[in-house]
């Protein structure tokens, strides 16, 4: 269902969520962070890598991208955007199932870094599987960055769909709500409890908002798990 949403989405999917210059901004912090775990010429993981706007701009600075979406509309656009680089093997696309996505790093080595951008793992309802197989192409030391969404964001919680469905998920580590897409925005602790033994939460920070009300003013919560020896 998920991957079907996107197919239907993909050639609208920019125009939507890069015409709010906070998402920019959020795009570009997180793409800064993860380059800077990657190290220079560092390989990287884009898990969920959309449209390949972040790609783009990992392989503009010297990455080799290995580019995994589950939707293969949205990384037909990628193909296109990332033409050259694709030529140049600075960009390796894959899509469909996560049996793609491991083809295509066994092929291609360990990364130093995986991007998971923009509520990604937000599709995922039980992560701890899914990090075991990510850590599993990560190499000691290197890190898995996520942007999620923030289920205490103060503006859902003035409203009573956010109640509703806090209340309905009471117990089980996340809120769930459901629309076009199931979405699951995960509680920090069981990210945290997901996450091990093959990571370490790392760091959790606000994407966004103002200073004096930090997390809780934030649409989007950076997430930095380490990958441990």
């Amino acid at each position: 269902m998920t991957a079907r949403f996107y197919d239907a989405v993909a050639a609208r999917y920019d125009a939507q969520v890069d015409r709010r210059t906070d998402n920019l901004q959020v795009r570009l912090s997180f793409c800064e962070r993860v380059a800077s775990i990657a190290g220079p010429g560092g390989l990287i993981l884009d898990f969920g890598c959309g449209t390949g706007i972040d790609a783009a701009w990992y392989a503009a600075r010297g990455h080799r991208v290995v580019a995994y979406d589950i939707s293969p509309a949205m990384v037909d656009v990628l193909r296109e955007r990332c033409k050259s680089e694709i030529e140049s093997g600075r960009v390796t696309p894959t899509a469909g199932p996560l049996a793609a996505m491991t083809n295509a790093l066994e092929e291609a080595g360990q990364v130093a870094a995986i991007a998971a951008n923009f509520a990604v793992l937000n599709h995922v309802r039980e992560l701890k599987p899914l990090l075991q197989i990510l850590a599993s192409h990560l190499a000691s030391g290197g890190a898995l960055v996520a942007c999620v969404l923030n289920p205490f964001y103060r503006r859902d919680m003035l409203q009573a769909w956010w109640w509703r469905n806090a209340l309905r998920s009471f117990g089980k580590g996340a809120i769930q709500m459901s629309s076009n897409v199931t979405t699951y925005r995960h509680f920090v602790g069981a990210m945290r409890r997901a996450a091990g033994p093959e990571f370490v939460l790392e760091d959790v920070c606000a994407a966004g908002g103002s200073k004096l009300l930090g997390t809780l003013d934030s649409n989007f919560l950076f997430v930095v798990l380490r990958r441990l020896s």
